[in-house]
Order: C-alpha cells, then sequence, then structure tokens
C-alpha cells in the first residue's frame, strides 16, 4: 500500500482504539494518533526497504527487518519514543499531566506504539509482495490478495476504513460528550 493509505488507515485505527479505552482530551488523542502514525509508518517503511538494481531498474524491496509481526510491534513502540519521552519530561512543568491523567496519556502512547506495526502489516498483507514469516527456520513471504502496492480500489478502500474509524472516534468522544452535559443539566437544574 502506499505511504498515505498506511497514515491514514494507523491513524484512523489508533484514534478509535484510544477514544474506546481512554478517556483522554480528544483533540490530544488526536494529536497521538496522527503523530505516532506519521512517525511509526515513515520509520518502519524508511528502515524495512532497500534497493536492488535487476535488469538494470532500481527497484524497492521490502526486508524482513521491519516487515513482520513481532518485529514491526518493535519498531512501533521505538518510533512512539520520541513522544513519550517528550511527555514524561514536559509533563510536570508545561502539560500539567500528572496522576492518573499522566497515566492515560503514557498508557495512550504506548498502546498506539503497539497498534502502528500491525496495522501497518495488515495493510501490507494485501500487497502481491506480503510480509515475511517464519517457515522452517527461513523467512518466507506471505501474502493474502496478491493486489499491487498502487492499486487505487485497495487503497481506497484502506483510505475509507481509516476514515470511518476516525469519524466513528469523533462520533465516540462527541456522544459521551452530549451524555456528560445532559447528566450536568439534569442533575443541577433538574430538567
Amino acid at each position: 500500500m502506499k505511504l498515505n493509505t498506511h497514515y491514514i488507515f494507523s491513524a484512523g485505527l489508533i484514534s478509535l482504539v484510544l477514544s474506546l479505552f481512554f478517556k483522554i482530551n480528544f483533540f490530544n488523542e488526536i494529536m497521538i494518533a496522527f503523530s505516532i502514525s506519521y512517525i511509526g509508518n515513515s520509520v518502519i517503511d524508511l528502515a524495512g526497504h532497500k534497493e536492488v538494481t535487476k535488469d538494470f531498474r532500481k527497484m524497492l524491496v521490502r526486508t524482513e527487518k521491519t516487515h513482520t509481526f513481532p518485529r514491526s510491534v518493535a519498531w512501533g513502540l521505538l518510533s512512539s519514543l520520541p513522544i513519550l519521552l517528550f511527555v514524561i519530561f514536559f509533563s510536570y512543568y508545561y502539560l500539567d499531566l500528572y496522576g492518573y491523567i499522566f497515566f492515560a496519556y503514557v498508557t495512550s502512547i504506548i498502546i498506539a506504539g503497539i497498534i502502528v506495526g500491525p496495522s501497518h502489516m495488515l495493510l501490507d498483507i494485501f500487497t502481491e509482495k506480503g510480509i515475511y514469516k517464519k517457515k522452517d527456520g527461513q523467512w518466507a513471504r506471505f501474502a493474502l490478495a496478491h493486489r499491487r502496492f498502487d492499486d487505487s480500489l485497495a487503497n481506497g478502500i484502506a483510505s475509507a476504513l481509516g476514515i470511518l474509524m476516525f469519524l466513528f472516534s469523533i462520533w465516540q468522544f462527541y456522544s459521551n460528550y452530549i451524555l456528560y452535559i445532559y447528566h450536568y443539566l439534569l442533575h443541577y437544574f433538574a430538567l
């Protein structure tokens, strides 16, 4: 899949998971989702491709360094480390995070780092080259749909799923917010 498709799908998936399981500020949740999606997918693709010359043509080829499920989790966690360090070091002085809220932010960043790698592999498994898996002690390619990486239909479907997951996370936030306002008004103003 194209890198932009990876960005959109991973950001949608991360924002959906964070909105369902963590009750942090929605706009900070969006920032976490998009920044970790951008950094994680960029690191996985930049570190996991090498240039090969074949028949006087230069091609980018996936390597098993990043395009396996276990290693993608490690690369995703590694790519979320700068944001995690930013929150840890600057939370006391600038961000005013402490206690449960600090724990929620740190946990959400770690969970987002764990999600970004497998979401990248989930999209790459549908391309013609697939991902790597261990088979009899050797790395073998594994693919499901054998679509080209620049197939507009596959990229469109994955991008649409990412946008739908993002819209569902927005709906999740606002439905909780409206419910909170309703109960607040009901309690204090006896509507």
